[in-house]
């Protein structure tokens, strides 16, 4: 074989290198995007997945329709959460209004923790 045809030979193999390692750069590019959007789209879906149960919660508490209630006057409901585990929610209704300087509490656990607004 003459030496031109084996150099021909290594340089078609070396320009088929060259291809074929920036194909698979290309690929590898496009599939690390795909899982990025995969996984930002799947945190953006995780962070609704609860609004159907928030609205639930927000009907329940500002509709007409009475909740259940005990002997107390308490009002009974409950929810689940976005891990499917049952909450119970005990509501109290207080007709009077609330000022800016007033400490808002909620019962947890049976004791009053001061609610923190949202800002």
């Amino acid at each position: 074989m003459p030496a031109w045809f084996e150099v021909l030979i290594i340089v078609v193999f070396a320009i088929g290198a060259v291809f074929f390692f920036a194909k698979y750069r290309e690929t590898v590019a496009v599939l690390h995007e795909s899982e990025r959007m995969k996984t930002r789209l799947s945190n953006d879906l995780g962070r609704y997945r609860d609004v159907p149960r928030l609205r639930v919660l927000r009907d329940a508490v500002l509709g007409s329709k009475p909740l259940p209630t005990d002997d107390d006057g308490n009002e009974h409901l409950l929810l689940r959460d976005g891990d499917l585990q049952l909450h119970h929610l005990i509501l109290r209704r207080e007709s009077t209004p609330v000022g800016d300087d007033d400490n808002i509490t909620y019962m947890k656990n049976g004791k009053p923790v001061k609610l923190e607004e949202l800002e």
